[in-house]
C-alpha cells in the first residue's frame, strides 16, 4: 500500500471522527464505520508484510517511512476508539436525563389538566355568583319602587286624617271650649305650686349659702392648722426671722410671733359671723373677756395700719415702673427708705466684666466684691438672707478688699433671667416700731418690681446702641464707596472699625493673581503665593473664628494678625473666587457691655456684628472694585 493511500485513509478517518461528532445519537453507523477501519487495517498490515519481504536492503528508507506511517495511523484509530466510548457514555448519560425529563413533563402535564379542572369550576361558581348579584339588584329596586309607593300612599293618609280633625274642630266647638276651660284651672293650679317651689327653693339657697359659708371657714381653719405646722418653711427658729424666697401668698407671717392661745382666738373669730362671734364670746370666762378683746382690738388697728401702708406701696410702684435709666432708679430705691421706715435702702447691681457690684450713693459711685460674707450666701443660694439681729455679721469687701461688717440688715436677691443674679437689695437698720415681718414682705415685693425695670432699661440700652450701630453703618458704607484706590479704602476700613466695633485692630488683605497683599504702617507688604491662616481661609471660602490666632499650624507672621486675642477671619467671595480677607480682633472689654450678659453671649454677639461689618466691607468692595 502507497503512502498516498494510507493519507487517504486518515483523511477518511477524520471525516469519520467528524461525522461522528455531528451525528452521535446513530449507533449502528459508529459501529459499521468501526468495522470498516478494522478490516482496511489489516488488509494493510498483511499488505506491507508482504511488500517487505520482497523489499532489499536499499529500500529499508522507504519501509522505515512507511512504518512510521502506520503508526501515525494506529494512534489516530486509537485515540478515534477512546472518543467513541466516551461519546458512547454520554449518550447513555443523556438518554437517561431525556427519560427523566419525559417523566417530569408527565407529571407536570397531569397537574396542569387538574388546574384547568379546578379553573373551569372556579369560572362557574363566579357565573353563579354574578346572576345572584343581578337577581339582588332586582330586589333592592322593586323593593325600593315600593317604598316610593308607600311613602306616597302615608302622605294621602296624613292629610286625609289634618281633614278629618280640621272638620271635628268645627262641628265640636262646645266641647272644646269646656276642655279649655278646664285646662285653664288646671293650669293656674299648677301656677300656685311653681310659685310655692320657687319660694322652698330660695330657702334651700341661703341654707345651702349658710352651709358653704360654714364649709369655707372650717376649709380655712384646715389650711390655717396645716400653716401652723409647716412654719418651719419660711422662719428661722434660731432667730426668729422670716426668710421669704418669693412673695407670700397670704399674711400669716403676720401673725407667727403671737402666742397659740391668741393665734387661735383671732382665726376663730375672723371665720365666725356676728351671731356665731357673739355666742361663742359669751361661752369665754368673765375674766379672760377683757385680754380676748385687748387681743382683737390691737389686731383690728394693726391691720388697719398695714392696710394703709399696703395701699401706699401700691402707688409707689405705679411710679417705680415708668422709670428708664438707672440713675433715677438708684434715686427712687433711696427715697422708699424713708416709706419703709429704715435707716438705708441700697440697691447693688452686678457688671459682669468687672465682677464688682456698684451703687450710687449720694451721687458717688461705689464698689464691692461679693467673694465672701452674707452677700455672697445672697446670690449663690438665691435665696434672701436675714441679718435683722444687733450681732455684727461680715457682709462684703469694698473696692480695697477690707472686710465689711454690719448689724440689723436684711438682703434680698434680684434673679432675672441671665445666668447670675443681677443684683440685691439690702435694708439696714429698720425702726423699733417697725415690724421685721412686713419690712420682708415689703422688700420682696420692691424687689420683683425692680427686676422688671432693670430688664426694660437693659433692653432699651441694648436697642439704642444697634440704632446707634446701624446709623454708623449706613454713614461708614458711604464713606467706603468714595474710596479711589485700595490705599484709602483700607483706611476707610480702619475707620470703620473703630467707630462700630471698637476693637483693636483690623486687617484687609487683598488677592490678585495668586498673590496676597496689604497696606500697613510700614506701606505695601506682599507675599508672592497663598499662604498663612488667611490663605486657608481664602482656600476654604468660609468665614472662621480663632481663640488664639499664633497657635495655629498655618500661621504666617507676614499676613497673619500677631495677636493673643480672639480674631474673627472673613473672606470677600465673588462668583465663588476670594478677592480678599478682612481679619478683626476682639480684646476691648467695652464691646457689647450690657450689665447682666455674661462675657461669653458678650463675645458670641460681638462676633455677629463683626459678620454684619464684614459683609458691609465685601458690598462696598465688589461695587467698587469687581
Amino acid at each position: 500500500m502507497s503512502k498516498k493511500r494510507l493519507d487517504r485513509l486518515d483523511a477518511g478517518q477524520c471525516s469519520t471522527d467528524r461525522s461522528h461528532h455531528k451525528n452521535n445519537n446513530s449507533t449502528d453507523l459508529n459501529f459499521t464505520l468501526h468495522q470498516r477501519l478494522n478490516s482496511n487495517v489489516d488488509e494493510q498490515l498483511q499488505s506491507k508484510i508482504t511488500l517487505f519481504s520482497k523489499f532489499k536492503q536499499k529500500e529499508l528508507p522507504q519501509v522505515n517511512d512507511s512504518l512510521q506511517g502506520m503508526a501515525q495511523t494506529l494512534s489516530k484509530v486509537s485515540f478515534n476508539e477512546i472518543q467513541h466510548h466516551q461519546l458512547q457514555r454520554d449518550y447513555e448519560k443523556i438518554k437517561t436525563e431525556l427519560a427523566q425529563f419525559r417523566a417530569q413533563q408527565i407529571k407536570l402535564y397531569s397537574t396542569i389538566t387538574k388546574l384547568q379542572k379546578d379553573n373551569q369550576t372556579l369560572i362557574e361558581k363566579l357565573k353563579f355568583y354574578d346572576e345572584e348579584k343581578l337577581n339582588l339588584q332586582r330586589k333592592i329596586q322593586i323593593e325600593q319602587k315600593q317604598n316610593e309607593e308607600l311613602t306616597k300612599k302615608l302622605k294621602r293618609s296624613e292629610q286625609r286624617i289634618q281633614i278629618i280633625l280640621e272638620s271635628n274642630i268645627i262641628f265640636q266647638k262646645d266641647q272644646i271650649k269646656t276642655t279649655l276651660l278646664d285646662t285653664l284651672h288646671e293650669n293656674e293650679h299648677y301656677k300656685m305650686e311653681a310659685i310655692q317651689k320657687q319660694k322652698d327653693l330660695q330657702k334651700l339657697q341661703i341654707n345651702n349659702n349658710n352651709l358653704n359659708h360654714k364649709l369655707n371657714r372650717l376649709t380655712n381653719r384646715i389650711v390655717a392648722a396645716q400653716r401652723h405646722q409647716t412654719e418651719s418653711e419660711f422662719i428661722d427658729q434660731d432667730k426668729m426671722v422670716i426668710t421669704f424666697t418669693e412673695i407670700p401668698t397670704n399674711f400669716i407671717f403676720r401673725h407667727i410671733f403671737q402666742n397659740i392661745e391668741c393665734k387661735q382666738f383671732i382665726s376663730t373669730s375672723l371665720e365666725q359671723t356676728p351671731e356665731q362671734f357673739g355666742s361663742h364670746f359669751n361661752l369665754i370666762p368673765q375674766d379672760q373677756k377683757k385680754i380676748h378683746l385687748i387681743w382683737l382690738f390691737n389686731h383690728m388697728v394693726n391691720y388697719r395700719e398695714f392696710s394703709q401702708q399696703h395701699n401706699n406701696f401700691i402707688i409707689k410702684l405705679t411710679d417705680l415702673i415708668v422709670i428708664k435709666t438707672y440713675s433715677d432708679l438708684y434715686a427712687f430705691i433711696q427715697n422708699m427708705s424713708q416709706f419703709l421706715k429704715v435707716q438705708r435702702l441700697t440697691l447693688w447691681l452686678r457688671d459682669y466684666w468687672t465682677g464688682f457690684f456698684e451703687t450710687i450713693q449720694e451721687g458717688q459711685s461705689q464698689k464691692i466684691i461679693c467673694s465672701k460674707g452674707a452677700f455672697k450666701d445672697c446670690l449663690e443660694q438665691r435665696e434672701a438672707v436675714n441679718k435683722l439681729t444687733a450681732q455684727r455679721h461680715l457682709l462684703y469687701q469694698d473696692s480695697k478688699g477690707d472686710d465689711i461688717y454690719q448689724e440689723n440688715t436684711y438682703l434680698y436677691p434680684l434673679i432675672t433671667d441671665t445666668v447670675l443674679p443681677a443684683g440685691l437689695l439690702e435694708v439696714f437698720q429698720p425702726t423699733q416700731n417697725n415690724s421685721y415681718s412686713d419690712i420682708q414682705y415689703f422688700t420682696s415685693l420692691l424687689g420683683t418690681f425692680v427686676k422688671i425695670v432693670v430688664q426694660k432699661i437693659e433692653n432699651d440700652i441694648v436697642i439704642q446702641n444697634v440704632a446707634k450701630q446701624k446709623d454708623i453703618l449706613i454713614s461708614q458704607f458711604l464713606c467706603l464707596m468714595q474710596s479711589n484706590d485700595k490705599l484709602q479704602f483700607t483706611n476707610s476700613v480702619k475707620e470703620m472699625q473703630s467707630k462700630l466695633l471698637q476693637i483693636s485692630t483690623c486687617d484687609i488683605i487683598f488677592i490678585e493673581n495668586n498673590q496676597m497683599f496689604k497696606y500697613n504702617r510700614q506701606g505695601l507688604q506682599s507675599i508672592s503665593c497663598i499662604a498663612g491662616v488667611c490663605g486657608q481661609i481664602a482656600q476654604d471660602k468660609k468665614p472662621a473664628f480663632f481663640s488664639n490666632l499664633t497657635k495655629q499650624v498655618h500661621y504666617n507672621q507676614l499676613i497673619d494678625m500677631y495677636t493673643l486675642a480672639p480674631v474673627y477671619i472673613y473672606p470677600i467671595l465673588k462668583d465663588n473666587e476670594c478677592k480678599a480677607v478682612i481679619e478683626l480682633t476682639l480684646t476691648n472689654k467695652q464691646i457689647d457691655r450690657h450689665r447682666f450678659r455674661d462675657p461669653l453671649t458678650s463675645l458670641n454677639q460681638q462676633s455677629n456684628q463683626a459678620r454684619m461689618f464684614c459683609e458691609c466691607v465685601q458690598t462696598a468692595y465688589l461695587c467698587k472694585f469687581n
